[in-house]
C-alpha cells in the first residue's frame, strides 16, 4: 500500500493561536499580556515555552508540550478547515525553528 506524508509547519503567531484557543477550550486561564518571546525545542516530545509581560510588567510563562501540543495544533487545523485524516499517525518536529506537524497516512516507508 502506497504512504503519504505530509508536513503542517506553523508560524510563531499560529503556534500561540493554537495554544491560547486550546486553553479556552478546556476552560484554562492563559495569562493576559504581550507575548515577548516564544522558544521551540524538542525537548519532551517538542515543547512551546511562551513568555508573557502585562501591564505592570509582570511576567509569566506558559509551556505546552508532548500531547497536549499536538492537541493544539490539530485543533487549530480542524477549526481553519485544514484536511487532517483521522486515522493517520500524526507526529511533532522542530524545522527551521518553527513547529512542525507530520501527518503519514499508511505505513512509513524507511529510508
Amino acid at each position: 500500500m502506497p504512504s503519504e506524508t505530509r508536513q503542517i509547519i506553523f508560524s510563531h503567531d499560529e503556534v500561540v493561536a493554537a495554544i491560547q484557543q486550546l486553553y479556552q477550550r478546556s476552560h484554562q486561564v492563559f495569562p493576559k499580556g504581550r507575548i515577548w518571546d516564544i522558544a521551540i525545542s524538542e525537548e519532551n516530545g517538542c515543547q512551546v515555552d511562551c513568555d508573557i509581560v502585562d501591564s505592570h510588567n509582570v511576567r509569566d510563562r506558559v509551556t505546552v508540550a508532548g500531547a497536549k501540543l499536538a492537541a493544539a495544533l490539530i485543533l487549530f487545523c480542524i477549526t481553519r478547515k485544514v484536511p487532517l485524516p483521522a486515522n493517520a499517525q500524526k507526529a511533532l518536529s522542530v524545522v527551521n525553528n518553527h513547529l512542525a506537524l507530520r501527518v503519514t497516512l499508511g505505513e512509513p516507508v524507511e529510508s
